[in-house]
């Protein structure tokens, strides 16, 4: 979805909605220079580093961590088991993108501020993308953000609200599947 237009990128604008007019609340083409290739794994790298220097000063590498490897391992089934009851909404205030450290795709001036990769496909970060995943989620990063408040929460919880449990669960429904499966095949 990304795409260039003469040495811009095409941003998705993270502007509060309550204090910016709707005409200027849409997407902006601010003026940034367009990121290669290279740039994009150079500032993935830089990420990556400090998020591990992280683990030895801040709980919140440990909450990206576990965010990240949720978003690459757990299926959809239970990584999005929880959207269905979250509620409201980003107020793209980016207080989310300066914890521990400012990331180096947020774009911020005076009047806006910006993911330079979040509707790329190929380079959004999936913790990004799948934020929050629970609540666990909300409360690691109210607790970074405070007092300013995250406009997410959640009203009521899934069947299986921890993730250990939802992937006991999953696990417990495939192997039922395929016991079924043989039994059938074995006329049992």
């Amino acid at each position: 979805m990304e795409q260039n237009f003469e040495g811009q990128n095409r941003l998705v604008q993270i502007t509060p909605s309550s204090s910016v007019p709707a005409v200027e609340n849409d997407i902006s083409y601010l003026d940034i220079p367009s990121l290669t290739e290279r740039q994009i794994f150079a500032k993935k790298a830089y990420i990556g580093f400090r998020k591990i220097i992280g683990f030895f000063y801040t709980k919140h590498s440990y909450g990206a961590t576990r965010r990240w490897v949720f978003a690459k391992v757990l299926p959809d089934r239970i990584l999005y088991r929880w959207k269905p009851y979250q509620r409201g909404g980003c107020n793209r205030c980016g207080l989310c993108c300066k914890i521990v450290f400012r990331c180096p795709f947020f774009h911020e001036d005076q009047n806006s501020t910006a993911c330079m990769i979040y509707t790329s496909p190929r380079h959004a970060p999936p913790p990004c993308v799948v934020f929050p995943i629970d609540p666990i989620d909300l409360a690691e990063v109210q607790r970074e953000v405070s007092p300013a408040p995250c406009p997410f929460y959640f009203e009521g919880q899934p069947e299986h609200p921890t993730t250990w449990g939802a992937v006991k669960a999953e696990i417990r429904d495939q192997l039922g599947k395929r016991v079924d499966k043989l039994k059938e095949a074995f006329g049992i």
